[in-house]
C-alpha cells in the first residue's frame, strides 16, 4: 500500500472506532424513559425471606418493620443503604 492510502485507512478506522465508542457509550445518556416496578415473587415469599434476613442478623428490626410495611403496600422496598451497616 502507498502511504496515501495507509493514511486513509487509518483514518477511516479511528472513524469507525469512534463511532462505535460513542454508539456504545450513549446508549444510556438517552435512555431518559420512567421505571416502573413489576414483582417476580410472591409477597409470601418475600414476607418470608425477610424473616430469614431478620432472624440471621442481616436486618435491623427497624429495617425489617420498613420492609415488611413496604411489601404489604405492594410497592419495592427501600431501605437505606447506611442503616445496614449495624452498628
Amino acid at each position: 500500500m502507498r502511504k496515501e492510502e495507509c493514511m486513509t485507512a487509518a483514518r477511516v478506522l479511528a472513524l469507525v472506532m469512534a463511532a462505535m465508542a460513542m454508539a456504545a457509550s450513549g446508549c444510556a445518556m438517552f435512555n431518559k424513559g420512567t421505571m416502573h416496578y413489576s414483582r417476580t415473587t410472591t409477597v409470601g415469599k418475600e414476607l418470608v425471606d425477610l424473616k430469614d434476613a431478620l432472624d440471621k442478623g442481616a436486618l435491623t428490626q427497624d429495617e425489617y418493620a420498613k420492609a415488611k410495611k413496604d411489601i404489604l403496600e405492594g410497592g419495592p422496598v427501600k431501605l437505606d443503604a447506611s442503616c445496614s451497616a449495624k452498628k
